[in-house]
């Protein structure tokens, strides 16, 4: 008579893949977490940012271009504070950062758009989109409810979308990735 035996999974040790597993998923959710909160302050910083840059100053430019880097680098060095022991290496660093960085990018160009919308930003790209239109285009599009003023409107936001949304996201995570990678090499 032979006796079988049946194994429970719970009964043996953790194979060391699924050690090395239970590493990658725990700290999952705190550095998702952290980028986001990390990707709120780097938001802010630069809607403050685009707030001070309206004010009608010549030399504004050389403090408001510098200020970007400094938000976008110090978004991806906050994300790494606030991912604590979640961050080992320079690799992990830049994920968080990047994370970070595209929130604060988004968070920038949803704010770029509504100031867009309410004529702060872009006015002259939305009415060089208006004035593409000749008269006779115009005058068929008004009787869709599409004026020059709606036109330039939607120039206007769809550009901000454009320049802010999409771009300036991939810029602040590119930038803010590389503070996420800073910040393994000042912690220790």
């Amino acid at each position: 008579m032979t006796a079988t035996t049946q194994r429970r999974q719970g009964e043996f040790a953790s194979s060391p893949r699924r050690q090395r597993l239970a590493r990658r998923t725990q700290p999952a959710g705190s550095t998702v977490t952290s980028s986001l909160k990390a990707g709120l302050v780097g938001g802010f910083g630069i809607f403050l940012l685009m707030l001070i840059s309206l004010v009608p100053f010549e030399f504004l430019a050389c403090l408001v271009i510098p200020g970007f880097l400094v938000v976008w680098l110090t978004t991806g060095l906050l994300a790494g504070i606030f991912a604590g022991d979640s961050v080992q290496n320079s690799h992990q660093g830049g994920k968080v950062g990047w994370m970070a960085g595209f929130w604060a990018g988004v968070i920038g160009g949803i704010v770029a758009m509504a100031m867009a919308a309410f004529g702060v930003l872009m006015v002259n790209f939305g009415q060089n989109v208006a004035n593409q239109f000749t008269p006779d285009q115009l005058t068929g599009l008004v009787n869709y409810g599409l004026t020059p003023e709606v036109i330039a409107l939607a120039g206007r936001v769809s550009g901000a979308l454009l320049v802010y949304g999409v771009i300036g996201s991939l810029v602040s995570g590119l930038f803010s990735s590389i503070g996420g990678m800073i910040y393994p090499k000042l912690s220790s």
